[in-house]
Formats: structure tokens, sequence, C-alpha cells
């Protein structure tokens, strides 16, 4: 039975849903931040911070799973939340470089450059990237007396996953630590222009 009192409960869509699991799950959605630790061999995601997630609509609607205290938070994006539970936490290590893993939805311009702006040079986002995402070789060198302005990327290359399959037989063997195990694994390193990093 859904509780319209209980705080941030709504019907969220579940992009992890299974097909025997609802797709609009009654539940809270929560955008969390923690540190991310090696224990006894694995890496542990240490809980640091976190926000609930209402969509604009939910909000203008005053509803009261929305309200706390009386009152009605304004509205953030996930990306807001996130880049400012990073600076709350960034401000106790003035100085310290971060470093800052996320998935794919989170590794874009929306992150990265309010952080970026705020932080300078400390901050680095490591992310994955999705199969899909359009990678682009570095611009070219102006030529004496070139009309125009500078190019901003180079050559469109392909996608990721294009590109994973045509630099395969260049790949070499690491090992690393996955699930407390060491494995071996191949990879290939090379710098690419990304325009959802702009």
């Amino acid at each position: 039975m859904k509780d319209p009192a209980v705080l941030a409960c709504e019907s969220i869509f579940d992009h992890a849903a299974k097909s025997d699991q609802s797709k609009y799950p009654w539940a809270q959605n929560v955008v969390a931040v923690g540190l991310l630790q090696r224990v006894k061999g694995r890496w542990a995601c240490l809980p640091l911070a976190f926000r609930y997630y209402l969509p604009e609509k939910t909000i203008k609607a005053k509803t009261l799973n929305v309200t706390k205290g009386g009152k009605v938070p304004a509205f953030q994006t996930k990306l807001a939340q996130a880049a400012t539970m990073i600076l709350e936490i960034a401000a106790c290590f003035a100085g310290v470089p971060v470093l800052v893993v996320t998935d794919s939805w989170f590794g874009n311009n929306g992150l990265f450059k309010p952080l970026r702006q705020a932080l300078g040079v400390q901050f680095h986002l490591l992310s994955r990237l999705r199969v899909t995402s359009v990678l682009y070789d570095l611009p070219p060198e102006r030529r004496p007396k070139q009309r125009g302005a500078r190019r901003k990327y180079g050559q469109k290359l392909g996608s990721a996953a294009d590109l994973a399959a045509q630099f395969c037989h260049l790949a070499k063997n690491y090992q690393v630590h996955l699930y407390g195990k060491s494995c071996e694994i191949l990879a290939h390193e090379q710098v690419f222009m990304l325009k959802t990093l702009r």
C-alpha cells in the first residue's frame, strides 16, 4: 500500500528492473556519494553523504511526500546534487587532489564542468563510457595564416565499441584486483576527445 506521507517516496521508473519486477516501484530515489576504500582486498564504497531526488513536477505539486517540516525543497538535478555533495566533502581536504569515480550516467559535463570550475586542475573524473559514445581525435594544428576559428575537435573516429574492436590487437595484459581476486585483463591506452565533456 502506498503511503503518501513517506518522505521522498513516489512511483519511479526503475531502468534496471527485471522482467518479473515492477518497472515503477513505490520507492525513494537516492543520489549517494561515498569513499572508495580497499577492504580485505576488495573495493568498498563507504557512504559519506546522500540526497533524496524528486522530479521537478513532483516538487511543484507540493504533495505530502516532498514536504519536510512544512517546507518544500528547491529542485536540483541529480548531477547538481552530486556536485554539491562532492564540493562539501572536498572543502574538508583543501589542496588535496580529488578523483571522482562514476558510472557512465554521471560521466559528462553536467558533473565535470561545475567541479572543475570550483576545484580547478586538482579535480579529475574517472568514468565508464557508454558503448555508443562517439570519440574524436585531437584537433589538428593550425596552418600558418589559416582563416576561421580554431577547430575544437579532430576527426570523428567512431563509437567506443567500434574503437575497442579496432584496437584489440594492440591491447596488453594487465593484472588487476577484481572482486577480491587477481585477474588478467586486456587494455589499450589512447587519448581521445569526448563531446559530452566539451
